[in-house]
């Protein structure tokens, strides 16, 4: 085998190793968002006597439908990137060219939908965190003024 053929094929699987990296990353970042997931629902449920007042069920409502529809998708995201991780293992194993193009494109698309989700994620976080917060002044809960 000429220099050329295995510089290719060196250039090939450091590609591709980059994306499994990048995946794992994905599906580590995913897990730890499912765990934060749950203590956002316990965080929610801690305070449901507050959060039933008036003033606070509608918008309490819609963030509870939010987080719903994101743990939806985060479930589905995980289980797509699970089966792109797998198919970028077998190329990467098998050392073979073909599919290469639909996979770095699926990759690219899988991309896009986990920075959307994360973003999404984020915000219903942070609108959660700062609902409590205010409770939690009202109350005069705080443990650092």
């Amino acid at each position: 085998m000429n220099s050329t053929k295995i510089l290719e094929k060196e250039n090939f699987r450091k590609s591709f190793v980059k994306l499994h990296k990048e995946t794992n990353h994905w599906l580590n970042e995913l897990v730890f968002m499912q765990d934060e997931h749950v203590f956002l629902e316990n965080l929610l449920s801690s305070h449901f006597l507050d959060l039933s007042k008036p003033k606070l069920y509608d918008p309490t409502r819609k963030l509870i439908i939010k987080l719903k529809e994101i743990e939806k998708l985060g479930n589905e995201l995980l289980d797509s990137i699970y089966l792109h991780n797998k198919h970028l293992a077998t190329l990467i194993e098998s050392m073979q060219y073909k599919g290469r193009k639909s996979l770095k494109k699926e990759h690219k698309i899988i991309k896009n939908e986990f920075e959307i989700y994360s973003l999404n994620f984020k915000y219903i976080k942070k609108k959660i965190f700062n609902l409590i917060k205010d409770i939690m002044k009202n109350k005069k809960k705080l443990l650092i003024k």
